[in-house]
């Protein structure tokens, strides 16, 4: 994980390097390092990119954990994300709408982020025993709280630079996909370096003492929970040992749940962290009068970035 973020930090120092080396050649770079020395501009992208690296682990790993603990079907896993677009989709027009009322941006920042947070903490109380009411609960608060910020920040850079809003929103978007990208490779090291540690701690002393370590390491992935065909085929393996092959079994499949479990709690916890900082953040976001022309906008462009946001998850998931 450190070896990620560190290669991150490296390619995108010199990625900038190069590209201000192009700007002071008027040459045209892809991303204007001068963007970063107006202050709104570069909060707002910290803020941007650590909602999305909230969002994406999140995203990625519930239906993981829908299907594998809870049991839900593949079909009913992938629509388990439908509440969260939906109130996402809500809370950005209302985002847009007070934007445009109130001309102000900053305490709706602090609002949207707030209420992710509450989402983020819902979704941390998940665990083996949790029902599905549980989780699409936690998914409409955090979808309540990401359409605030997703939309918003949009808004807030064209306004602070108005002759240059093409390249701040274009900025934007890609920062935004980077911390995706990094989100994803990283809370699946997170995952996977967790379970296989609270899987082996799960399994009960009887059961380690008659399967032997190379057929336990065959439950160290725990995509097993989504595939009923090598279930059984572990399932007919157990049967070697007599009567007791169906009940150690279980007892192994219970323990791949609880290791699941505890590396998506981990995922959740992180996000909730990144989100946590991105609170902070937002003190450090300056306020500044919007543009007229802005309010009349806010509206539409929040609704405009929603779907975005939607059709952007759906694709990748």
């Amino acid at each position: 994980i450190i070896s990620i973020f560190s290669g991150a930090v490296v390619f995108l120092t010199l990625f900038f390097l190069y590209e201000a080396r192009l700007e002071r050649q008027n040459a045209q770079p892809i991303i204007a390092p001068s963007l970063f020395t107006n202050r709104i501009f570069t909060v707002s992208v910290l803020i941007t990119m650590i909602t999305s690296m909230g969002l994406f682990g999140i995203v990625l790993f519930l239906p993981l954990y829908a299907q594998g603990v809870l049991g839900i079907s593949a079909t009913n896993s992938g629509l388990l994300l439908s509440p969260m677009m939906l109130s996402l989709v809500f809370s950005s027009i209302i985002s847009g709408q007070l934007v445009s009322r109130f001309g102000k941006y900053k305490w709706i920042a602090f609002v949207g982020m707030a209420i992710t947070i509450a989402g983020s903490l819902l979704l941390l109380r998940l665990n083996v025993n949790s029902v599905y009411t549980d989780l699409i609960i936690a998914m409409i608060v955090f979808g309540l709280g990401l359409g605030f910020s997703m939309s918003l920040y949009t808004v807030i850079v064209q306004n602070a630079l108005p002759t240059r809003i093409g390249e701040a929103t274009s900025g934007l978007i890609f920062f935004r996909s980077i911390g995706a990208t990094v989100a994803v490779a990283a809370m699946g090291s997170i995952l996977t370096s967790t379970y296989v540690t609270a899987f082996h701690n799960a399994i009960p002393a009887q059961v380690k003492a008659v399967v032997p370590a190379n057929m336990l390491s065959v439950f160290d992935n725990p995509n097993i929970l989504l595939s009923p065909g090598i279930q059984q085929q572990l399932l007919a393996r157990l049967a070697a040992f007599g009567p007791q092959g169906k009940a150690l079994f279980a007892q192994l499949m219970e323990a791949v749940k609880i290791g699941l479990t505890s590396g998506i709690h981990n995922v959740f916890l992180l996000s909730t962290v990144l989100m946590c900082i991105g609170f902070v953040a937002i003190f450090f976001l300056k306020e500044i009068p919007l543009r007229g022309g802005q309010n009349r906008a806010a509206s539409s462009q929040a609704r405009e970035d929603a779907a975005a946001t939607s059709s952007s998850v759906a694709i990748t998931h």
